[in-house]
This record gives C-alpha cells, structure tokens and sequence, in this order.
C-alpha cells in the first residue's frame, strides 16, 4: 500500500508543477508577451496603426539591428512605416524567454516572416532574435531589437 501512495503522490506532483510554474509568470513578464504579440500584429497592419503603434511602444533611443548588420533608429523605423516601405506580409513569432530585471527586460524568440524591402524585394526568413525593452511612464517599450538569420534546413 505505501508504494502505491507514494506513486501517486509523485503523479500528482507531476501534474501540478507545470500549473504552478505558470502562475508564477510575473505580471511584467505577461505585459511584455502582449506587448511583443502586440507589435506582431502592428506589423501585419501596418499603415498609420503601425506608426502610432511603433511611436508609444519604442524608445526614443531605439536601436534596430536586423539580419544584415545595418543600424536603424527610432526615426528611421517610423519614416519607413509612413513612407509605406515597410510592408509586412507574414510575422510567426515565438517568445522563448522572458527575463525580467526591475524595468529591464531581456526577450529572446525566434520567428519567421515575409515583408518587402525598400527597394521592392520581397524576402522570407527564418531567425532567432532579441529585444531590449525597458519600462518608461509604465509602458514596456522596446530599445533594441536584434535578429539574425537562420539557415535554410537542408
């Protein structure tokens, strides 16, 4: 009869630790995942919602670094967005991990997605990214965002 107790007691334990760990999500950890979810769809937008979007929710010293090592700053991101540039088509994001650190954060995911460039090329990838984001007059606003390409599967 003790066996069979303990078996069940380790079950129930089993069962019960995935439930916990989740309710120890911190609430800035569950206002960042909105925000991030949140800029996914800004991006698939676009237009005049994205540059709104983009305006209250980036730091003022933003800074981009995408696939091709190219800086970007706040003013160049926004410009982009009016000047109708950027054109997303298709953004799947994944949120690996969120690391709180008083009003910093440090965000780390991967995701795949498919926009038009500047130029009229349309591109598709596959990266791994991180974002910056720190909390200014109570909104998580992102201050570096950093993604580098994945190679194609072979």
């Amino acid at each position: 009869m003790k066996p069979r107790f303990v078996i069940a007691m380790l079950l129930v334990l089993a069962l019960t630790v995935p439930a916990s760990m989740l309710a120890q999500q911190s609430k800035a950890e569950k206002e960042i995942r909105a925000v991030i979810e949140q800029t996914r769809q800004a991006n698939l937008k676009g237009g005049p919602e994205a540059v709104a979007f983009f305006d209250k929710y980036t730091a003022d010293d933003y800074v981009r670094i995408p696939a091709n090592g190219v800086t970007w700053g706040k003013a160049q991101m926004l410009d982009s967005w009016k000047a109708g540039t950027t054109k997303v088509e298709k953004a799947e994001w994944y949120v690996d991990k969120v690391r709180v650190y008083g009003n910093w954060a440090l965000v780390t995911g991967t995701g795949t997605g498919t926009w038009w460039t500047s130029a009229g090329e349309k591109l598709s990838v596959t990266s791994r990214w991180s974002r910056v984001m720190v909390k200014q007059d109570g909104i998580w606003k992102t201050l570096l965002f950093q993604d580098t390409r994945m190679p194609a599967k072979q």
